[in-house]
């Protein structure tokens, strides 16, 4: 296998990580109604917390990093409840 076919294989993977993360984010707009139907704050720390330890949980299974996929993992809840905002009339996006 080449270095150039293994860049290629990479630059798919990085292809598809960018759109499962657009998937994440249109999902962060229903959760955002569902919450403000509910009379729900967009921040819960106990969920946050639930989801950066099953993450952490999993990669420890899958042996990479768990340190790491939590830091990224708090960067996409961090977006997804920015797109919350967003939704609501909040937020800082354009």
């Amino acid at each position: 296998m080449s270095l150039e076919t293994v860049r290629e294989e990479i630059r798919q993977i990085d292809e598809a990580i960018i759109g499962l993360i657009a998937r994440r984010q249109g999902i962060a707009g229903t959760m955002a109604r569902l919450k403000h139907e509910a009379k729900l704050p967009i921040h819960d720390e106990e969920q946050r917390a639930r989801v950066l330890d099953r993450v952490f949980n999993d990669a420890v299974e899958m042996r990479i990093d768990p340190v790491a996929v939590k830091k990224i993992f708090t960067i996409l809840i961090d977006m997804s409840e920015e797109k919350q905002h967003e939704c609501s009339g909040e937020g800082n996006l354009p």
